[in-house]
């Protein structure tokens, strides 16, 4: 017998493909009155995107020139970036938003046309679009576990049409920085239950603190602590929704040793307790 053909036949390969951080925490939409500009907190902790459905309107992020956009375009209001924003007297524009959050959600939008001034124009037809507008639709169903699942997979779908069609000009190459960020994150990532503070991570990494905050700052506008919180909170969120353990238990698997710690830290960051967070999502 021939083995030779019969291993040909297979193919076998390893991958490291992890799960990208992305999440999604809100989405609307508005038919805006003429002149009509945002005027609430213009510092925000999310990636918020704009598409505009009808009219126009004009769209400015810090340092840049007004540009007027119309139906068809997307902005984006960026993470710690201030924007301006206004509909136009005449034709008021009319758009729906969607508000990103993640680790990963700066690097995709760094990587995209949108790195730069934050607009887009004329990207009806195009697969990205469709994607955004099948997101924001589904968005809108009940969220039973299929329907979560089909958000999911459009959330990806739209941000890999979006790096396909609407890649940035600027060569993206993960420079020793950017690996040194995610060696930080990941060890965080890792070693959340075994309660890590920021000094762990300076020292497993050799890196000082003023360098490992200027990391946080360049690639997620936050720093160091502000992530590890965020990481924890953000896995208390899954258990709390996802299993009956008590808050204690909760509080340790996340690296608090102390619930009442935990529970301060989780409304300081929600606007909730964990049991309200819990009850009010049904569990």
């Amino acid at each position: 017998m021939d083995w030779s053909l019969n291993v040909m036949n297979i193919d076998y390969r390893q991958i490291d493909l992890e799960h990208f951080t992305c999440n999604i925490d809100f989405y609307g939409q508005e038919q805006t009155s003429p002149n009509y500009a945002f005027s609430g907190n213009n510092i925000r902790q999310n990636f918020v995107l704009h598409y505009v459905l009808s009219g126009s309107g004009q769209f400015a992020s810090a340092g840049q020139h007004t540009v007027k956009l119309g139906a068809g375009a997307v902005f984006l209001l960026p993470q710690q970036v201030p924007c301006f924003y206004q509909a136009a007297p005449a034709d008021p524009w009319h758009y729906f938003w969607i508000g990103f959050s993640g680790v990963n959600v700066a690097e995709i939008f760094s990587q995209s046309g949108l790195a730069e001034r934050y607009f887009l124009r004329q990207v009806q037809g195009t697969d990205f679009e469709r994607a955004l507008n099948a997101l924001f639709t589904t968005l809108h169903q009940p969220q039973t576990l299929k329907n979560r699942l089909a958000a999911e997979s459009l959330m990806f779908q739209t941000f890999s049409n979006l790096l396909s069609e609407f890649p940035s000009k600027r060569a993206t190459t993960k420079t020793t920085a950017w690996l040194k960020f995610n060696a930080a994150r990941d060890y965080i990532d890792q070693n959340l239950a075994q309660g890590c503070n920021i000094t762990d991570v300076c020292n497993a990494l050799h890196l000082s603190r003023s360098y490992l905050y200027s990391l946080f700052q360049r690639y997620l506008a936050l720093s160091p602590q502000q992530y590890l919180v965020q990481t924890r909170v953000n896995a208390a969120k899954n258990l709390l929704l996802t299993r009956d353990h008590s808050l204690a238990r909760i509080a340790e698997a996340v690296g608090y040793k102390d619930q009442f710690v935990f529970s301060r830290a989780f409304k300081q960051s929600t606007g909730s307790s964990p049991q309200k967070f819990r009850q009010q999502r049904g569990r």
